[in-house]
């Protein structure tokens, strides 16, 4: 697997059907035939996943969004993304 950082663009991968139910997006993965429900703020990260991102613009954006602290948010977006990109869901390049 890649190793992520600030520097690391990431989008979503191909192969997946999503849907948006009360504010969260529920994730098939055509690939494994399994089923993934992303909270509140997991939506929000998918959603600017949609246009390739690097992983400082998204702390950015989220830190702005949801008035977090800069070293909270880089240690919960790089625990995000390594949990999407071990199940496939997101590209990091």
């Amino acid at each position: 697997m890649t190793q992520i950082s600030l520097t690391s663009t990431v989008c979503q991968s191909e192969g997946h059907v999503s849907a948006v139910l009360d504010e969260e997006v529920v994730l098939m993965s055509i690939e494994k035939g399994a089923y993934f429900g992303l909270n509140r703020v997991l939506s929000c990260i998918w959603q600017i996943l949609e246009t390739p991102t690097t992983v400082s613009q998204l702390c950015a954006i989220l830190q702005d969004e949801y008035d977090v602290e800069p070293e909270v948010c880089k240690r919960d977006v790089f625990e995000a993304l390594e949990k999407l990109a071990e199940n496939k869901l997101i590209t990091v390049y």
